[in-house]
């Protein structure tokens, strides 16, 4: 799987990808080529914790999953790995259509790279895992449905150092962070 880029899972009953402690003795994720994965349609589906072994993932794109509840649960804590800090290459995350889905991560998350969060019919979700240093320099544009950005709650430390540029899009806002 060394040289695997890319991957789909699309129309799957996968209902878990059950995550154990691991004992990696070298540094290189098993999936360390991998950098865009697109997860849809797989409806019994509730996390998508394994990204966490994908320490060069810079696309994710997940929609129409019916049970997603939050894409990495606290079990990435526990599980032993070396790169425990997920998503530090992402540079696009697309979430569409996943009508339950309450959190991308519990915790704010440091993002280098990322450029782009696009939020579409994701009504549960109501924090992004931002903080004021998570972007650090660079910006993140985030496109949203006007009723989602209603309801979107922002750490106290963000409000003070993000700029907000609505403009109407058919039913999409966006927000560029600084």
């Amino acid at each position: 799987m060394e040289l695997l880029e890319e991957i789909f899972f699309y129309d799957c009953a996968i209902m878990e990808m059950k995550m154990e402690k691991l004992h990696i003795e070298v540094p290189p994720s098993p999936f360390h080529s991998l950098s865009q994965v697109t997860i849809g349609r797989c409806n019994e589906l509730k996390d998508a914790t394994w990204l966490v072994l994908v320490p060069n993932l810079r696309f994710l794109w997940t929609n129409k999953c019916r049970k997603m509840e939050e894409i990495l649960s606290e079990v990435a804590d526990v599980v032993g790995i070396p790169y425990s800090q997920p998503f530090l290459k992402l540079e696009s995350l697309h979430l569409a259509e996943l009508q339950i889905l309450k959190s991308i991560y519990r915790d704010a998350l440091p993002f280098p790279c990322l450029n782009n969060i696009f939020i579409d019919t994701c009504p549960e979700l109501k924090k992004l895992p931002l903080n004021s240093d998570s972007a650090k320099g660079n910006q993140i544009t985030i496109w949203g449905e006007s009723v989602w950005w209603e309801t979107v709650e922002w750490e106290t430390s963000m409000q003070t150092s993000i700029q907000v540029e609505p403009e109407e899009q058919q039913h999409f806002v966006y927000f560029v962070h600084l």
